[in-house]
Order: structure tokens, then sequence, then C-alpha cells
């Protein structure tokens, strides 16, 4: 097939093309370097839906586009009837538009889902059109915003932000922000930073050693939290990048955390700034009498 593309793109004159082999599970292409992504009717193949999702979000830069045709199952079908159809494991449950899948692309870090169906392609089948996916835009910070190292004058602020977070319920199990002594000896000197915007803490980032045992020594979990006030203005995608860049210059090259799954807006940033879920544990604590799952996330470095 290869053979075949590169064939027909010298017989057309299409020196700008290029075909690379890889799966969609695990996207040959850096980080944010993809314009648009199209997809035709495979993606009911994958034994995987999540991971094609995330990936397909990693590749794309902000505000890029993923264009889908495939194949929706309905409820009732088994995973059984769903081979014997031809549907493939994995075809997507529901009657379009289906849940799990807009769900899983909304984890995923897209937004502005639709899903059309097309017609009838089997007894409990439909073919499905998914004609825009747009990933999620990262705004412009402002001008005068920048990143400096976390320090005690910047104490109160960075923790009525985190104490802000806490008491919107998505965000830790804690129910209270420490005092100043606690957080800091939690966290790592050289990866803590806050952002400055008009002369005021918008936001903070924060890393945290995963363990003291020799084989852990790469390894670093976060927390970044953004005042209410500032969201949605890049604060939290700046902060990444600046503790991304210090915990690689470190020799750190992979970062880990735990997400709410209900915190879809943190989920997104994530996937933004190239992490991606590799997981989720089920009822791992409760917080305020219910108990939570937490969706693993994890960012390797380039270098791994």
């Amino acid at each position: 097939m290869l053979d075949l593309a590169r064939a027909n793109a010298r017989a057309a004159g299409a020196g700008n093309a290029e075909f690379l082999d890889g799966q969609i599970e695990a996207i040959p292409l850096p980080d944010r370097s993809v314009d648009v992504i199209i997809s035709n009717c495979v993606i009911n193949l994958s034994t995987d839906r999540p991971a094609v999702f995330a990936e397909s979000f990693r590749v794309l830069r902000p505000g890029g586009r993923l264009g889908i045709t495939d194949i929706l199952a309905e409820d009732h079908l088994t995973p059984a009837e769903r081979l014997e159809r031809g549907a493939g494991p994995a075809a997507s449950p529901g009657r379009p538009p289906s849940p799990s899948t807009a769900t899983s692309l909304t984890r995923a870090g897209f937004t502005d889902i639709t899903i059309t169906p097309a017609q009838q392609a089997g007894a409990g089948l439909h073919s499905a059109i998914i004609p825009r996916r747009q990933a999620l835009t990262m705004p412009s910070p402002g001008a005068d915003a920048r990143i400096e190292p976390m320090t005690g004058g910047h104490a109160d602020a960075v923790l009525a932000i985190y104490q802000a977070g806490i008491d919107e319920g998505n965000a830790t199990f804690e129910t209270r922000a420490p005092d100043w002594a606690v957080f800091t000896a939690a966290r790592l000197p050289a990866h803590r930073y806050v952002a400055i915007t008009h002369g005021r803490v918008a936001g903070w980032v924060a890393a945290s050693a995963t363990s003291g045992r020799c084989v852990y020594a790469g390894v670093v979990e976060h927390s970044v939290y953004v005042h209410p006030a500032a969201r949605g203005r890049g604060i939290g995608y700046l902060l990444l990048d600046a503790l991304i860049a210090s915990t690689e210059a470190a020799g750190n090259l992979d970062i880990q955390s735990g997400i709410f799954p209900e915190n879809i807006a943190s989920l997104a940033l994530h996937q933004a700034a190239g992490f991606r879920v590799v997981g989720t544990r089920e009822r791992i604590g409760r917080h305020h009498g219910l108990w939570r799952d937490v969706v693993l996330i994890e960012r390797r470095s380039p270098a791994v």
C-alpha cells in the first residue's frame, strides 16, 4: 500500500506528499505538528479507541481538526454480534450520536463534536460521518504574562488559588490547602513556578518526587492550578510548558499525575501539552463521602 501510494504521488507530481508507516494508537509524528487528520472507517478496527483519540489530539496543533467516517454499533449488540456483523470488536457502542464516542473525544480534549448518522450499514450498525472536531485552542495569555520561580513571596496567592481549586470539588482529594511549610516541603524547589499577569499570581505549577527509590529517579508527579478568573487564557499551558522544560533539563523524563474524570478542562489541557491517558484507577478513595475514580496521565520526554 505504501509503495502504491508513493508511486501514485510521483505520477501525479505531488512532491509535497509524504507517507509514513505507523499505528493509529502510536502516531509517528511530533506533538502539535498536524493541522488536519482524516480517517475513513479504520478507527472501529482498533481495540483501543481512547488511545487513537489521545494520539490524534497530541499531534494536532491547537485549533486543528479531526474528520472521521466510521461504523457505529447499537447498544444492544454484544461483542460477538458485532464481530459477526463485521463491525470489529471495538465498534463504537450507542446509536448515533454515540455517547461513548463523544465522551472519549471530549476526554481526549476535542470540542465542537458532532456525529451525523449516514445510512444503515447492517443489522444494528450505522455508518456515520463525524465531519469536524476542533482541538482545544490555546488562547494567548496576554503580552504581560510571565513565568517565574515560586518563592515565599507568592505564598498567600499560591495557597489561595490552591484552596479555590479544592473548593470546586474536582481538583484533589484534599479538603484544605496546607500551610506554606508543608506545601514547600512536599515539592521540589527546582520545579515550581507561578504565572504572573497584571502584577498578580494567576496560577502555579509544582512537581514532587514520585518515590525515593532509585528506579523512579527520572519520574515526578505534578499539580497545576489556575485562578478561576484567569482561566481560558492559556495560563495553564504556559505553566506546564515551563515545568516540562525544567524537568527535562534536570533529567526527569516522565511527568505523572492523577485527575478526576469529571475535570474535563484539566484533561484537555494536559492532552494539549503532550500528556496521554494511561489508565484509570477505579474507586481509589472517598471524597466527601463518595468513591472517586482517578484518570492516570503521563508525559514522557521524546528522549525516552
